[in-house]
């Protein structure tokens, strides 16, 4: 059986990051229809008002993130604490092995973390 999955040519991909909010696709919708009414800024008042709603919840959710990295790097460091009973001498060099995973483990929550706190700043869809 064949697949036929079209492949998208990645020149023709954006970065989630940088695509429009739907708010701003819908504005851009709008002004582009060029509506005879008045209810072209009517529908602008809704869609700001639509626009600090999500940047409230996007903002939330940064922090709520940015929370939950420094709960995974506090208790990676009450981990990192067996550090002080490792001796020179330990026989058994997984525990070497060990440690190192947990400073690469902070080093990646640390890095989840700036981005989410950059997302509650209001920076970062």
């Amino acid at each position: 059986m064949g697949s036929h999955v079209r492949r998208i040519p990645s020149n023709h991909v954006q970065p989630f990051e940088s695509m429009p909010s739907l708010v701003e696709r819908l504005r851009q919708e709008i002004s582009e229809a060029r509506l005879d009414c008045g209810c072209g800024e009517t529908a602008n008042e809704m869609l700001d008002r639509i626009d600090a709603e999500d940047e409230l919840v996007r903002r939330g959710s940064g922090l709520a993130d940015a929370r939950r990295m420094r709960d995974a790097i506090v208790i990676v460091l009450v981990l990192l604490g067996e550090l002080d009973e490792l001796m020179p001498d330990e026989p058994d060099g997984s525990a070497f092995m060990e440690i190192a995973d947990l400073f690469e483990d902070v080093s990646g929550f640390a890095a989840v973390g700036a981005q989410a706190a950059r997302k509650a700043a209001g920076g970062g869809r």
